[in-house]
């Protein structure tokens, strides 16, 4: 069952299934940098308790990630997932440009860390890669 644990109307709609511990994070618009950290909290915080794989939708997304926040996710939020025990992180990707340099940012970033960073074309090819994991 998965449950709502973050929304911003028109932003981002972020749902957990404590069953799978799969988090799936579906981007409208990432435009304010605020809402990206708060969201970003929001799924650090459930990798705390137990979820292992992060699947973040920017395919329809609007905006980028500025500098600052890529920074951020290196430094600190990177660092907190990957201590607590996330598996992967799965990007569906977009295909504006602007958009798709951003994801690419965070996910040569996260190269560094423990956890996986891919990067997939659809939701079809996301829940593949997931059922992947739970093969393993």
């Amino acid at each position: 069952m998965n449950n709502m644990i973050y929304m911003k109307e028109g932003f981002v709609k972020v749902t957990y299934n404590p069953e799978s511990g799969v988090i799936y994070v579906l981007w409208k618009s990432l435009f304010d940098q605020n809402i990206v950290r708060e969201c970003c909290e929001r799924q650090l915080e459930e990798v705390r308790k137990g979820a292992k794989i992060i699947v973040i939708d920017v395919s329809k997304a609007r905006g980028l990630i500025l500098e600052e926040n890529q920074k951020w996710f290196e430094n600190y939020l990177f660092h907190g997932l990957a201590n607590a025990g996330l598996c992967a992180i799965i990007t569906i990707d977009s295909e504006i440009p602007a958009v798709r340099l951003s994801s690419k940012k965070w996910t040569q970033a996260g190269t560094n860390f423990s956890f996986d960073m891919v990067t997939v074309s659809s939701k079809g090819e996301a829940a593949n890669v997931v059922a992947e994991y739970f093969k393993a």
